[in-house]
């Protein structure tokens, strides 16, 4: 098995070093060829950590935070072939977990991005393949709304319809704390698009795929753990970062504001 794990870090001194410690803890089968770790410019500890934890890391140091799709892009142009597996610095690999996404990507040559289960601290599967985020469905999520009996029943439709399953399926998108990208996704779909700084890059490299003619599969015998602290910003920064991409990616595709969309199935 061929493949390579990208880490984007920021502020990121809590969890990297459990993150970094799983992947090469892994048996030598399943171990990657290499692990790049692109910070964006953190102020506390990170880098330290991350130069002193004794394995063989390739670090790069942004001088500013240039977002996460450009970090991870960054990360990507270091790794010439195989498989990339792009993971928040929060998370944990399981054993297994990679056996898993590679023989899926064998037996599914079409498959572009695929995600695995993750579960918390409590074992607890979190959501991570989802339905196409509509205006409709933000609101339910977001607002009084999904206080309503209808409002629950929207929102858990969009967050558990694909997640649910013990079989994989082919969601509507992946939560980008976890994505494994294949050689075929590469060459025919790219990287993420840095128009998007933080949030919904992860729903439009979906979205991409498929209208690409590829992909996007969520196997759930592939299982990490994801601790959920992501710090590639602070403050009240996130939201505006959210609302910013949120409206990019609903203006750019249109085909969402009238709950329609590329693949997946309903």
């Amino acid at each position: 098995m061929k493949w390579s794990a990208i880490i984007t870090t920021y502020n990121s001194e809590q969890v990297i070093s459990r993150a970094l410690g799983s992947l090469f803890a892994l048996s030598p089968k399943e171990k990657p060829s290499k692990v790049i770790v692109v910070d964006n410019a953190s102020t506390d500890g990170t880098i330290p950590i991350i130069e002193t934890c004794n394995f063989p890391v390739h670090i790069i140091k942004n001088q500013t935070n240039l977002g996460l799709s450009k970090a991870n892009n960054i990360g990507a142009s270091c790794i010439k072939e195989g498989s990339i597996f792009f993971l928040n610095p929060d998370v944990e690999i399981l054993p297994g977990a990679i056996t898993a996404l590679y023989e899926f990507q064998v037996k599914h040559p079409k498959a572009a991005l695929i995600g695995p289960a993750m579960i918390d601290e409590n074992q607890k599967r979190q959501s991570t393949a989802r339905t196409w985020p509509d205006p409709l469905t933000i609101a339910c999520r977001r607002t009084l709304l999904g206080k309503t009996s209808w409002g629950k029943t929207r929102a858990l439709n969009h967050l558990e319809q694909f997640n649910s399953t013990t079989l994989a399926v082919q969601p509507h998108w992946l939560v980008g704390a976890a994505m494994w990208l294949t050689p075929a996704g590469r060459k025919t779909t790219g990287l993420m698009s840095e128009k998007y700084f933080l949030y919904f890059e992860d729903v439009e490299w979906c979205w991409r795929a498929w209208l690409s003619g590829l992909e996007v599969w969520f196997e759930p015998k592939a299982e990490i753990q994801h601790v959920c602290q992501r710090q590639s910003t602070s403050g009240g920064t996130t939201l505006n970062y959210h609302l910013k991409s949120m409206l990019r990616f609903l203006l750019t595709h249109p085909k969402v504001l009238f709950n329609k969309g590329p693949g997946g199935f309903k």
